[in-house]
């Protein structure tokens, strides 16, 4: 097979990749506190190693022995996170928390403590406060928050104090539990908004930096515009490769004719 099929093919593999992942940040344009996804590629030069850790590096279908050394191919080499904060948008609705500056909420799921800036949460019928997909949002000693307002209004102050009035003054209820990290490269994407540690890369911290401003939810920093224009030069980028593996191919069949008529 002709080498240059493979590093067309390759190219094409991992531009698709990146319309995936920019497809996945259009999706979610308007999911709250979600953070778009970006890619970066890498220049590779074979012989490959069969253990290689870089994403993409392996090429499966030509033996790492019979690779022309002397020419590149594209690997995917990180798929990264910005976590820049997105605009905050009023809502009205007192139990809308966004987190204006470094900091994320500290929720638990069933499989165990995660990390969001989704702020839309809600009570339960135990009246325990929770996300929109029913995890548990953890206090300052990682506990449930359990809100007996009764009617009162809620309220939550700038450093995650929680208070409920009742007519007669406020009564505590409470402190959110909100971490930061000095390294948010290092926090995996689990969807819904959901981060993790993975293994013991990421320490979380205090959040000393952080403000809570209840009624408001934080939107993505996805820049549709951006993206968008992302998307079309990366399809073009895609067409590109498909173009020349079908120069090529007929490249190749022309040969193979004209070798056929020689003999």
């Amino acid at each position: 097979m002709h080498e240059g099929l493979i590093i067309a093919a390759s190219g094409g593999v991992k531009q698709q990749v990146k319309l995936d992942v920019l497809a996945n940040n259009m999706a979610n344009l308007n999911s709250a506190g979600f953070k778009t996804d970006g890619v970066i590629f890498r220049e590779i030069m074979p012989p490959f190693d069969k253990n290689s850790s870089v994403e993409g590096a392996k090429n499966e279908l030509l033996d790492p022995n019979d690779s022309n050394q002397t020419v590149a191919y594209v690997a995917v080499d990180t798929v990264f996170t910005n976590h820049s904060q997105g605009v905050l948008q009023k809502t009205d609705n007192p139990l809308d928390l966004a987190l204006d500056g470094e900091g994320y909420f500290e929720v638990n799921t069933p499989q165990g403590i995660r990390y969001t800036r989704n702020g839309n949460l809600r009570m339960d019928k135990e009246k325990y406060l929770v996300t929109k997909d029913g995890n548990y949002l953890l206090d300052d000693n990682k506990q449930k928050i359990k809100i007996e307002n009764n009617g009162g209004v809620i309220d939550i102050g700038p450093d995650g104090t929680i208070s409920v009035g009742n007519g007669f003054g406020n009564q505590p209820a409470g402190k959110l539990g909100l971490v930061k990290f000095d390294n948010p490269q290092l926090l995996v994407k689990e969807g819904n908004g959901l981060y993790k540690i993975e293994g013991n890369k990421a320490k979380p911290l205090v959040a000393d930096n952080v403000k809570v401003t209840q009624g408001m939810l934080e939107r993505s920093n996805v820049n549709s515009i951006e993206e968008m224009t992302k998307m079309i030069t990366t399809i073009r980028a895609f067409e590109a490769y498909q173009k020349v593996i079908q120069t090529l191919d007929e490249a190749d069949d022309q040969a193979v004719n004209a070798i056929g008529r020689v003999v």
